[in-house]
Parts: structure tokens; C-alpha cells; sequence
């Protein structure tokens, strides 16, 4: 290989280099963005988790009321045929 050969391939080495570490630097920031994502996420997701576990003891709740008045009006309807 002559000099310049040699001189041209250790210019594309070094751009190639750089490059690299300019790739690196932006895959390491994606995935700081995406871990912050992630979290955020998770955290949601919890969130949405305690609602409805909240959601379903309202429902429990509601339906053992139903229950209760629909008990209550049977007994009312049965006192007034004893009437």
C-alpha cells in the first residue's frame, strides 16, 4: 500500500470512530428515554391497578346494598300480604 493509501485509510478509521461513538452516545439517550418511559408505565399501570381494585370493592359494595333493599322489600311486600 502506498502512503496515501494508508493515509486515506486511517482518515476513514477515524470518521468510522467517530461515528461510532456518536451512535453510542445517541443509543445510550434513547435508552434513557425509554427507561423513563418504562417507568413511567409501571407507574401508571399501578395506578390503574389500585383504581380498579377500588372500582371492584364500590361494585361489591353496590351489589350487597341491592341486595339488602331487594331483601327488604320482599319482607315489606310479605308483612303487607299478612296485613
Amino acid at each position: 500500500m502506498s502512503k496515501s493509501q494508508v493515509d486515506g485509510l486511517v482518515k476513514t478509521l477515524e470518521a468510522l470512530t467517530q461515528e461510532l461513538e456518536l451512535t453510542k452516545c445517541d443509543c445510550r439517550q434513547q435508552l434513557e428515554a425509554v427507561r423513563g418511559e418504562s417507568e413511567q408505565l409501571k407507574q401508571r399501570c399501578q395506578r390503574l391497578e389500585q383504581e380498579l381494585d377500588e372500582l371492584k370493592k364500590s361494585v361489591a359494595e353496590l351489589l350487597d346494598t341491592k341486595l339488602a333493599f331487594e331483601a327488604r322489600e320482599r319482607q315489606v311486600r310479605k308483612l303487607s300480604k299478612q296485613l
